[in-house]
């Protein structure tokens, strides 16, 4: 072989191997861009399920919020049935919908979990204040890697990094919890339902109830206030109001004026109470009372003893009563003059 032939075979072998180098390095780049690619899709579809997890649990707060009170003292499944939910230890989404604590559009599963399934307990001394609610969002289907029939870890990972703490999962190596960053709670549900290995959820605990313990809208709880309560509206009660001390009533109308609410009581300008009957201030007693009018000494006797009636204050009757005379002394000659007797009927 010639020296020029020898060289050109030698950089053929040499090509041979740069374009073998070159196609290693392209395999390499393509599988590790696939493999990129598949994390980039599996952290979207976690932090998917996650948000809409989030959205659900939301929705199951204001559910336990909402009608704490009445879970606490729950003696049957039906005990919200009057609120538009079968069985108030497992809500279902539609009937969150219904109630408006979910929003309509809120899917009802998502691609990665399946359904969310809801599960609300009470457990302590219930019925009474002291019982502890608790609840469970988790998905319906765990986290699995078919193609190796065996829990996802990489998915499992992803989804309680999505979830940012809120989270928890049931691991094969504590398969008897589903444990979290802020809960744990047994994998076994008090309605006896097995959560398996790869189930993942969100839970409601004692601390998301912490300002459960201000007053709400219809709470029958006592709040046994122990210090003044100021409140610049009406106080509008549907029972008795019992004062161990005095009722101090500030407003003074009269006999006889306009009133706007029916049974509404003030003072009287002239003393004593009154009450708002058809449309007018009234005495708080059912007299009307009655007066004496002399014919000389007007609603007065000849010593000067006023006759006025009580209630008006003067020698009339009250807008809502009619003068009725009772009696007359007849004639009488100066100075005593003629007196006349008026009683006051309502």
């Amino acid at each position: 072989m010639t020296r020029t032939a020898a060289k050109a075979a030698a950089q053929r072998g040499f090509a041979l191997l740069e374009l073998a180098v070159a196609a290693l390095i392209a395999m390499l780049l393509a599988v590790w861009g696939g493999q990129a690619l598949v994390h980039r899709l599996n952290d979207a579809h976690a932090k998917a399920a996650a948000v809409w997890m989030e959205v659900v649990h939301k929705s199951v707060l204001a559910y336990v919020q909402q009608h704490g009170v009445e879970i606490q003292e729950a003696t049957g499944p039906d005990a919200l049935a009057i609120h538009g939910y079968a069985d108030w230890r497992a809500p279902t989404l539609l009937e969150l919908k219904h109630a408006g604590l979910l929003s309509p559009e809120t899917p009802e599963h998502s691609p990665l979990t399946g359904a969310a399934k809801v599960t609300v307990w009470h457990r302590g001394a219930c019925p009474g204040d002291h019982c502890m609610i608790e609840a469970l969002v988790h998905g319906e289907r765990p986290l699995r890697d078919e193609r190796h029939e065996r829990t996802d870890e990489a998915m499992l990972a992803e989804w309680l990094l999505a979830s940012e703490g809120k989270g928890a999962a049931v691991q094969a190596r504590d398969p008897a919890r589903i444990r979290g960053a802020t809960f744990a709670f047994d994998s076994m549900l008090p309605d006896g339902r097995q959560l398996p290995v790869g189930t993942v959820g969100m839970g409601i605990t004692a601390e998301h109830l912490a300002q459960w313990s201000y007053l709400r809208v219809r709470d029958r709880r006592d709040p046994d206030f122990q210090g003044k309560l100021t409140v610049a509206g009406d106080v509008i009660g549907g029972a008795d109001l019992v004062a161990a001390g005095s009722v101090v009533i500030h407003t003074h109308e009269e006999v006889g004026e306009r009133c706007a609410t029916e049974d509404a009581i003030v003072q009287d300008v002239a003393g004593g109470l009154l009450v708002c009957r058809h449309g007018r201030w009234r005495p708080g007693s059912r007299s009307s009372g009655g007066y004496g009018l002399n014919d000389l000494y007007g609603c007065a006797t000849m010593d000067g003893v006023p006759t006025a009636n009580p209630v008006t204050g003067s020698c009339t009757c009250p807008s809502y009563a009619t003068a009725t005379l009772i009696a007359d002394s007849g004639p009488r000659d100066f100075p005593q003059g003629q007196q006349f007797t008026y009683l006051c009927v309502d």
